[in-house]
């Protein structure tokens, strides 16, 4: 049987092609890994960006019901703070969605705040009504900005520790 001998331009192109299959599957393996980090950093940035708003919301709102000098940031419209239902909205939308990208831990975090938060809501909105226009009723909005902030802060320390597990 006569041997046969392959062409060296022929082994040069096999070899180049090979190489270039190779390199480009890494390259589209990279590629979708920094996109999906950088999907993940992103929705962290919202989520964590929503949760200081709404305790810059709190802390404002309780100052402003004791007469306390605040950092002047209440009710200026059309600044890079979002509003508290803005914020609300940001954290409902991630623990709808967010599950494509965030770890389930962050997700739980963010249902149990939210499910805090609606019931505080509700409780204030309860006082609210029995004492309209009342010393009472400032106490109570008070009262509600100083327990949503201790909803918060918490969730907001446990949030960062995932994020940094999750990113790092």
């Amino acid at each position: 049987m006569p041997e046969v001998e392959i062409p060296m331009w022929f082994v040069s192109f096999c070899t180049a092609l090979l190489a270039a299959f190779f390199g480009s599957l890494l390259a589209i393996k990279k590629f979708k890994k920094e996109k999906i980090w950088s999907e993940k950093y992103k929705a962290y940035q919202d989520v964590l960006s929503a949760l200081e708003a709404m305790l810059l919301w709190a802390n404002e709102t309780y100052c402003h019901q004791k007469m306390i000098p605040t950092k002047g940031t209440q009710g200026i419209e059309g600044g890079n703070w979002p509003s508290f239902s803005e914020a609300r909205r940001v954290i409902a939308k991630t623990t709808r969605v967010g599950s494509l990208l965030l770890p389930t831990e962050v997700i739980d975090e963010l249902e149990a705040l939210e499910s805090d938060l609606w019931n505080e809501n509700f409780r204030t909105d309860d006082e609210r009504y029995y004492y309209p226009n009342t010393h009472e009723e400032s106490e109570a909005i008070a009262e509600h900005a100083d327990n949503v902030e201790k909803l918060i802060k918490p969730r907001l320390k446990a949030i960062i520790q995932h994020a940094k597990k999750d990113l790092g």
